[in-house]
């Protein structure tokens, strides 16, 4: 029984480990992965094709709001019936999704 226990205790690590991977996006010049900044993104993908930025909330006194962040959005594509939509935080890729159109 405790040979068992050797065997899958390492192959339910891996599994786990496997989950927490970064999305990645191919582009023209390499590949990109969350945590990039968008420097690297232009670099390596280019123009999108849209960007919608939100900047971080000003209080009344003209100072950014406690906890507040920037946020972008920007698309790529469709691209052979590929959406690509990246979302930015502070300046940082959080998030890659990627839907057929």
């Amino acid at each position: 029984m405790r040979h068992i226990y050797r065997i899958t205790l390492p192959l339910i690590g891996l599994v786990a480990c496997s989950a927490v991977q970064a999305a990645t996006m191919r582009c023209d010049h390499g590949i990109i992965a969350t945590g990039a900044i968008m420097a690297e993104v232009l670099e390596q993908c280019g123009e999108p094709d849209s960007r919608q930025h939100t900047p971080r909330h000003i209080d009344p006194d003209g100072y950014p709001a406690e906890g507040s962040v920037t946020v972008d959005h920007w698309i790529y594509g469709p691209s052979n019936g590929m959406v690509r939509e990246l979302r930015f935080i502070d300046g940082r890729l959080v998030d890659i999704e990627s839907t057929r159109r």
